[in-house]
């Protein structure tokens, strides 16, 4: 029997409902109002050396990009990671959240890397950056909280904006049910980001690696996460 209190459980349980609910009835919105109301939370800034960062890392490098840009970076634990691999390129985070933009430019400041850039936005609407900026365009994390209504668009503005490679660490799933599936009780998404970007014409493959536990020690990002490599025709 689980050792959480009877009362915990029974809120946390009400907290799911309300929230699959919400992301059912009023789609990407919902989770979009819910990260903006969010206060910083340390735990990101904090997780810098999880393993699936390293993971991260080492896929990015094979593409050996000069800019690149992570949609939904929260204070940017990824772009730190990446900053110190890669001193000599330029990076771009957006994130829904001010707070965490605001947040995360402080801590960059503080030690002295002038290399990353955080920008409030949404994934959907990236118009303030140009045709192919990026070498490589990557999210962690983050199309889970895009829906059916959003992710057609999102996926067009990642195009548009890259240059060499798109990189995906998301729920993966190649059943043809995926596509805008609810998945447990907690509304995330999982679908298959190979038929999703497979339609664009500057694609040349689309590679896919599951995550270990090593990677990742959770019980769905070891069973359903995937790392997605779009490549295009820039870079054979």
């Amino acid at each position: 029997m689980s050792d959480v209190p009877i009362s915990r459980r029974a809120k946390n349980k009400a907290r799911d409902v309300r929230h699959n609910l919400g992301v059912k009835v009023l789609g990407t919105k919902y989770n979009e109002e819910e990260w903006m109301k969010k206060q910083e939370d340390p735990f990101y800034w904090e997780s810098r050396n999880h393993p699936h960062r390293d993971l991260l890392v080492e896929k990015v490098l094979k593409y050996r990009p000069r800019s690149v840009l992570e949609i939904g970076c929260n204070t940017g634990p990824n772009l730190f990671r990446l900053s110190e691999a890669i001193p000599e390129a330029h990076f771009t985070g957006v994130d829904i959240s001010q707070v965490a933009v605001e947040n995360g430019r402080k801590r960059f400041k503080e030690i002295g890397m002038d290399n990353v850039e955080l920008i409030q936005g949404k994934a959907d609407d990236l118009s303030l950056f140009k045709d192919q900026e990026f070498d490589l365009v990557f999210t962690d994390a983050v199309l889970i909280y895009i829906g059916k209504d959003k992710i057609d668009q999102v996926a067009n503005e990642m195009m548009r904006l890259v240059n060499k490679a798109i990189i995906l660490i998301e729920y993966f799933d190649s059943s043809s049910t995926a596509e805008g599936k609810l998945i447990f009780e907690k509304g995330y998404w999982k679908r298959d980001y190979v038929a999703l970007f497979r339609k664009f014409q500057r694609v040349t493959r689309i590679e896919t690696s599951k995550i270990t536990k090593d990677q990742w020690n959770d019980e769905y990002w070891s069973s359903i996460g995937a790392v997605v490599e779009v490549v295009l025709g820039n870079e054979q």
